[in-house]
C-alpha cells in the first residue's frame, strides 16, 4: 500500500490516503478494467439504532460529479463495466453526468442492505433498505458466465424446440437483488461491532466480489476512488484481481490497510 504519490505512482494493488480527484488526475487514459465505487452524495448520516454516531464523511459536502464522471470515463479501458453507487434524489443528476461523459447507462440496480438505513427524516419517511447503483458500460462488454447463482428450477430444461438446454448457473441476473439467494449490499451493525469496523456505508465484500466476477477477469485492475474501509480491495483480492483506489479519511484508510494485511 502506498500513501505518498510524488512524481511517480505504482498503480497496482495500492490504496492512497488522498483525494480521489487528485489521484485520477495522475492516472493514464484507459488504465483500469472496471470501476466499482461509492462517491459521497453530500448528505449527513444519522442512525438512531446504534449507541455510537458515525462521524461525518469526508467529502460529505459533495464532489464535482461532472468532472468525476469524465475522469472515470477517461481512465476506464474500452469495452468495460462501471458501477456507481447513488441515491434516489441524486440519481437524475448522476445519470446525466455519466451519460454526458460518454457512458452507456444500462441499468439502475437496487440491492438489499444488510440493515435498514437511518438517514433523513426518521419519523416521516420510509426507511431505506436498499442501495442504488448505476451500471454503465464504456463500449460493449458481455457478462461473464459465473457459478454464483444456480438455475435450480430451470436447469436442463428446453423451453423452445431447437434451443440449447438451460444452463446450470444463471447467465443473466436481475437488476434488483433481494432475498436469501443474493448477498446483501452492506454489513449490519452487529457485524461492525463484532469486527470493530465502523463506517456508515460499509459494503459487503461478498456482494462486491459478485459484481467483480460478473464484470471482470482475474488479473484485471479494479478501481475505487472512495475506498472507505477497503471492501472493494478485499473483494478484488478474493477474486484474484488487482485493485487501486483512494481514501481521504486517515482513520478509514488505516482500517483498510489493516484489513488487507490481515487477509493477505
Amino acid at each position: 500500500m502506498g500513501e505518498e504519490t510524488g512524481n511517480s505512482i505504482i498503480l497496482s494493488d495500492q490504496i492512497y490516503c488522498m483525494d480521489c480527484m487528485e489521484l485520477v488526475s495522475q492516472m493514464p487514459d484507459r488504465y483500469v478494467s472496471m470501476i466499482l465505487t461509492d462517491p459521497p452524495y453530500g448528505i449527513s448520516y444519522q442512525n438512531n439504532f446504534t449507541n455510537s454516531r458515525h462521524q461525518v464523511l469526508d467529502g460529505d459536502e459533495g464532489i464535482d460529479y461532472e468532472l468525476f464522471a469524465h475522469e472515470s470515463y477517461r481512465i476506464l479501458k474500452d469495452n468495460a463495466h462501471a458501477y456507481f453507487f447513488t441515491r434516489f434524489d441524486c440519481y437524475p443528476y448522476h445519470y446525466e453526468c455519466l451519460r454526458q461523459a460518454g457512458f452507456a447507462i444500462k441499468n439502475c440496480m437496487v440491492i438489499e442492505k444488510g440493515t435498514v438505513g437511518g438517514i433523513g427524516d426518521l419519523k416521516g419517511s420510509y426507511a431505506n433498505n436498499a442501495e442504488w447503483i448505476i451500471f454503465c458500460q464504456k463500449g460493449r462488454r458481455i457478462f461473464n458466465h459465473t457459478t454464483l447463482l444456480q438455475n435450480r428450477k430451470k436447469a436442463g430444461n428446453r423451453f423452445h424446440a431447437g434451443r440449447e438446454l438451460s444452463k446450470k448457473y444463471k447467465t443473466r441476473f436481475n437488476a434488483c437483488w433481494f432475498g436469501t439467494e443474493y448477498p446483501k449490499a452492506t454489513y449490519n451493525s452487529v457485524w461492525q461491532k463484532q469486527n470493530g469496523i465502523y463506517h456508515p456505508t460499509i459494503k459487503n465484500v461478498v456482494f462486491l466480489s459478485w459484481l467483480i466476477q460478473i464484470s471482470s477477469q482475474p488479473g484485471e485492475l479494479i478501481f475505487d476512488g472512495f475506498m472507505g474501509t477497503g471492501s472493494t480491495a478485499l473483494a478484488a483480492i478474493e477474486t484474484d484481481r488487482r485493485y487501486l483506489g483512494a481514501e481521504i479519511n486517515r482513520e478509514y484508510y488505516e482500517t483498510a490497510v489493516r484489513r488487507i494485511a490481515k487477509m493477505q
